[in-house]
C-alpha cells in the first residue's frame, strides 16, 4: 500500500508538470501570434500614411498654393488624414506636410518638407526631406 501511495504522488507530479508545459506552450503561441499581428498592423499603418502623403502631394501638384487639411479618409482597413502648412526660414518658403494613419491600435505619423524652388518666372515645390 505504501508503494501505491507513492505512485499516486509521482503520477500527480507528472500531470502537474505536463499541465504547466501545455499552459506555457499555449501562452508562448498566443504571444507570438499577437506580436505577428502587431507587426502587420505597424507595416499597414506606414503604408496607409505614405498613401495619405502621396494624396496630399498630388493635391499640391494640382493646386500649388493649397494649405489646409485633407479630411480623415478610410483606406485599406484604416484611415489617413494629411495637413499642409507653410512657413518661411530666411529667404526660403517651406511647406510642411504631415500625414497621419490609424489602423487597429496603431497610429503612425510622418512628415514631409517641400521647398519652393524659383527659376525665372517658374516655381515649383521640391521635396526637401521626409521625417
Amino acid at each position: 500500500m505504501i508503494l501505491g501511495h507513492h505512485g499516486g504522488v509521482g503520477t500527480r507530479i507528472v500531470l502537474i508538470i505536463a499541465t504547466l508545459a501545455v499552459v506555457a506552450v499555449s501562452i508562448f503561441l498566443f504571444l507570438n501570434s499577437r506580436q505577428s499581428d502587431q507587426e502587420t498592423l505597424n507595416r499597414k499603418a506606414v503604408e496607409i500614411s505614405e498613401y495619405g502623403l502621396l494624396q496630399a502631394l498630388a493635391y499640391i501638384k494640382e493646386n500649388p498654393s493649397w494649405t489646409g487639411t485633407l479630411p480623415r479618409t478610410d483606406y485599406d482597413g484604416g484611415w489617413y488624414s494629411a495637413t499642409a502648412a507653410r512657413r518661411k526660414t530666411a529667404d526660403t518658403a517651406l511647406l510642411d506636410i504631415v500625414s497621419q494613419a490609424h489602423i487597429g491600435a496603431v497610429l503612425y505619423k510622418q512628415e514631409c518638407v517641400l521647398r519652393l524652388s524659383v527659376a525665372g518666372n517658374d516655381s515649383q515645390w521640391v521635396r526637401q526631406g521626409v521625417k
